[in-house]
């Protein structure tokens, strides 16, 4: 698995998870492009970002 897939599924499981506005707003781009919206580099901030919320989401 590269990071790309990790990133990928990751905000597959954030997608419908229970985020603060402001987790939402600034992963909405992220999602967008999951959606067939113009592709767009990640920022490193926000893969960390995508990385931290992913890790302590409850699992099911």
């Amino acid at each position: 698995m590269t990071t790309q897939d990790a990133i990928w599924k990751a905000l597959t499981r954030l997608e419908h998870a229970d985020l603060s506005s402001v987790d939402r707003e600034l992963l909405r781009p992220a999602f967008a492009a999951m959606h067939g919206a113009q592709a767009i580099r990640i920022p490193d901030r926000v893969v960390a970002r995508i990385r931290h919320l992913d890790a302590t989401q409850p699992r099911e």
